[in-house]
């Protein structure tokens, strides 16, 4: 598999990437979903010219134990269903990975694979989280579990006792 970071992409390439997301995600990639894949950096996973691995890395502002963090925030990471456990994921996330500790202070990511995660070098959050939507902060007690973080090469971050993210429309995490 080759995998090419680009920052846009054309119609045709953005319809197969989406249809690859609607595949993987077995029917559960929303519009919302598909919504947040824009504003970043995306990497697209290329076999024999046909796209079969996705990710996208998006800049999004947090509060991280108080302070404003821009942080790199992992959408949509999907392998066709056809070459799952073939390690085309684990090359992609790798990719990603490097990406992440080159350009943000800190990244996240929310997953129900933590395993897989972990094995490519994220942390598991142990901390609290909360969603703000202007003067308020709603704790997303249920989304603990699934978060992950991954400090970047210069970051002195190695734990994360409260992250805030700004609300959105779906899953805010």
């Amino acid at each position: 598999m080759i995998v090419k970071q680009v920052v846009g992409v054309d119609s045709d390439t953005e319809s197969s990437i989406r249809a690859l997301l609607d595949l993987a995600y077995e029917g559960d990639f929303t519009d919302e979903d598909w919504a947040h894949t824009f504003g970043g950096q995306y990497f697209i996973g290329f076999l024999g010219g046909a796209i079969m691995a996705h990710g996208s890395v998006v800049p999004r502002n947090m509060f991280i134990d108080g302070k404003s963090v821009t942080t790199g925030y992992v959408e949509a990471i999907a392998v066709s269903p056809t070459h799952w456990r073939q390690g085309f994921g684990t090359q992609l996330m790798t990719q990603v990975t490097v990406f992440c500790q080159d350009h943000y202070k800190l990244s996240m990511l929310s997953t129900d694979e933590n395993h897989f995660y972990e094995r490519i070098g994220w942390l598991q959050f142990l901390g609290e989280s909360f969603t703000r939507n202007g003067d308020y902060e709603v704790r997303t007690a249920e989304e603990d579990e699934g978060l992950m973080f991954l400090p970047g090469k210069k970051s002195d971050i190695t734990q994360i006792r409260r992250a805030v993210c700004d609300a959105r429309s779906g899953d805010a995490w």
